[in-house]
């Protein structure tokens, strides 16, 4: 008997187990079933808990479906007050909505939509451009270049054996040969440098070494004996100079472009040129130029000389701003010294009286900011009732009112053939409904329109008319150099040949 206690005594345990974990079962089963048991949380945890909400398939403007799943009401109320009710868009609310956001999806005036814009963007004709040289031939400098005159052989027929025996040595060179004559040629290019300076720094002989590498690729100058025909003139020597000094001075991308096209320039341009000599004066004062001269030539040149035949509506305005304003504001001088040292360099001169921005923008763009507009109504009785192709009409700046897609009288002409409209009646009628609401572009209410077009605008107009730049304006030089910054920052080239 004594051998089958601990058998017994094993059963016994394992039954008591078994009802034990019968019990714990039953009741998590019942409570399952029955009310849930929530714990209760401390306040700061329960704020942190974030409901589940199913995110709609479908969004309606007058219902919006939320879905938080069931929780106890023996939770403290306390929690309500951290939850977020997202509410439905009301009537009042969707009409301040649409007061502040711009509108540009009337379909009465598309002529300012995204779409109008994107297409514009990639049309040739909507590139800002130089007042004055609308549809006018480009000059081409008569005679021959400077680089032609200084060359010691003719390319084509070398009556020297010395140089036809050269010329044939390199070009059986192997690669290895050929950037070895490469190298020597940029070093005898950059030997004047060398000479003129007693110490330079490894940096600075970098820089030289670049921008001569690159000038002597874009002149296609190949032999050494191209190189020490170059240098045999002393102008072109004096320009090659100059070019290596701006660039080891100021080793910036916009510097490298603006010296190696003034010495090119120099180097390919007749002597008989006004070209040539505004090049050459570019590279004497170079060195001594910072970013901030060159924003200040590039903004004259784009405000004063140019103007963008598409900026007849809001959308267009900003990104004329966002494209050729903002990337020449960085380092604006409010210093009167810097304008003084243009002055002093021959890049600017001063004018009699101040003319303001705003009466630039108003001399530029008449038919955006001197006239308020036409209604609907008065479109259709001036067309016959006909009206025009949505696409070239636009809303107002300066009212509630729409006007038609262009800037000024000289571009009428082609906005009548682009919404082909031949009527010349229908033409002069349009004409004059334009400028049936003039307005007067000054004060505070030419502040409002420029600063909802941008506030950059609204800011640049303020710098301008405090600063000495609203009484300036560029000379050759100045204009030469305005260009030359404009192409190297945004890659934009504007012909300057109407007043060099």
């Amino acid at each position: 008997m004594s051998g089958l206690t601990p058998y017994i005594v094993l059963a016994v345990v394992a039954i008591v187990f078994f009802i034990v974990c019968y019990a714990l079962f039953r009741n998590s089963e019942t409570t399952t079933n029955g009310e849930s048991h929530i714990t209760e949380l401390p306040n700061d945890e329960v704020s942190n808990i974030t409901p589940y909400v199913d995110e709609p398939t479908k969004m309606d403007t007058d219902e919006l479906i939320v879905s938080i799943p069931n929780v106890d009401t023996s939770i403290d109320t306390s929690v309500d007050k951290e939850l977020n009710v997202v509410e439905p868009p009301s009537e009042e609310n969707n009409i301040i909505r649409e007061m502040h956001e711009p509108d540009i999806e009337d379909t009465f005036a598309l002529g300012e939509s995204p779409a109008a814009l994107e297409e514009e963007n990639h049309v040739e004709a909507e590139l800002t451009q130089m007042i004055g040289t609308d549809g006018g031939a480009k000059l081409e400098p008569q005679g021959p270049s400077l680089l032609e005159e200084t060359r010691l052989f003719d390319a084509n027929e070398m009556a020297d054996a010395i140089h036809a025996a050269t010329e044939t040595e390199e070009e059986g060179l192997g690669p290895w040969a050929q950037a070895t004559q490469e190298d020597n040629r940029v070093e005898l290019a950059m030997q004047p440098f060398m000479a003129s300076f007693g110490t330079v720094h490894s940096d600075a002989i970098a820089h030289v070494e670049s921008i001569t590498r690159k000038a002597l690729a874009e002149l296609e100058i190949t032999k050494i004996t191209e190189v020490q025909g170059l240098l045999q003139n002393i102008v072109v020597q004096e320009a090659l100079l100059g070019m290596q000094k701006a660039y080891a001075t100021t080793p910036t991308p916009w510097m490298k472009m603006t010296a190696l096209e003034a010495f090119i320039d120099v180097a390919q341009c007749p002597k008989s040129s006004t070209h040539y000599l505004v090049a050459f004066d570019a590279l004497l004062i170079l060195p001594h130029l910072t970013l901030g001269h060159f924003q200040v030539m590039a903004l004259l040149l784009l405000l004063q000389y140019s103007r963008n035949s598409n900026n007849y509506g809001r959308l267009h305005f900003q990104h004329y701003v966002a494209k050729y304003i903002e990337p020449f504001i960085s380092n604006l001088p409010h210093d009167s010294s810097f304008y003084r040292q243009l002055d002093y360099l021959r890049c600017i001169q001063w004018e009699r009286e101040q003319v303001t921005l705003t009466q630039l923008l108003s001399n530029s763009y008449p038919f955006v900011f001197n006239y308020r507009g036409f209604t609907k109504e008065e479109l259709l009785h001036a067309t016959g009732g006909a009206g025009v192709n949505p696409r070239f009409v636009v809303r107002s700046l300066n009212s509630n009112l729409y006007k038609l897609a262009v800037v000024d009288d000289s571009l009428t002409s082609k906005f009548f053939r682009q919404a082909r409209i031949s009527n010349p009646s229908i033409q002069r009628d349009l004409i004059s409904l334009m400028k049936s609401k003039p307005t007067s572009f000054t004060g505070s209410e030419a502040r409002q329109i420029m600063d909802d077009i941008s506030p950059v605008l609204s800011d640049v107009a303020t710098l301008y008319d405090e600063t000495p730049m609203s009484r300036m304006s560029l000379t050759m030089l100045g204009l030469y150099l305005g260009r030359a910054h404009v192409k190297a920052v945004i890659g934009e080239e504007f012909d300057i040949s109407y007043w060099l």
